[in-house]
């Protein structure tokens, strides 16, 4: 029996019926009864990396929230530097579940520049956490351009007015892309502040 094949027998326990992991990843409905399944599944281990990944961002919902982080920071950081997508999409589906009790491992993976592009969603998941200490790592990582967008779509998200003047001076970022955030950015804080 190949991977696939054992994820669909212990989810059809459950009464989850699919041909592949990525109908759960697509799918609409809520499936509160897989989580336990595709966390058993991914701490027991799955070689093949498109199923690993499909496992990973079918634990991106909300039934999930502030019950994984601990499990994915621990996937990150055994997942090969050499993964970057797979090390992203473990970030992705971080960006949806954070819980408070992440917070520390999570700014840990966003100031270690050794991590690179994978730390995208996880700075984007530090807005979903209103604390002074997000709050400035956030900041802080403005002044990186590999992530400097993310965080300014998590200062947009805590509405940080400690940010706006770092904001402001990204209008005239030379990367098109910064500059679209810090529009957004901008208006959102300048929305908090009337």
């Amino acid at each position: 029996m190949n991977e696939m094949e054992k994820i669909q027998v212990s989810l059809s326990k459950v009464g989850i019926e699919i041909k592949d992991i990525y109908e759960l990843v697509n799918s609409k409905k809520t499936y509160p009864d897989a989580i336990p399944v595709l966390v058993s599944t991914l701490t027991s281990g799955i070689e093949e990396d498109n199923l690993k990944e499909g496992v990973i961002r079918a634990l991106a919902v909300k039934e999930a929230k502030g019950k994984i982080g601990s499990i994915l920071i621990d996937e990150f950081h055994m997942t090969s530097k050499d993964k970057p997508l797979l090390r992203w999409a473990i970030g992705n589906t971080m960006e949806v579940v954070i819980g408070k009790e992440d917070l520390e491992k999570v700014i840990e993976i966003v100031l270690d520049k050794s991590n690179g592009m994978s730390r995208q969603m996880f700075v984007v998941s530090l807005g979903n956490i209103k604390s002074e200490k997000s709050e400035n790592v956030l900041i802080n990582l403005l002044d990186d351009d590999e992530v400097a967008a993310h965080a300014l779509n998590g200062l947009r998200r805590i509405r940080s007015v400690k940010a706006l003047e770092k904001v402001k001076q990204l209008l005239n970022h030379p990367k098109p892309l910064i500059r679209k955030e810090a529009e957004k950015t901008l208006k959102k804080i300048e929305v908090k502040i009337r």
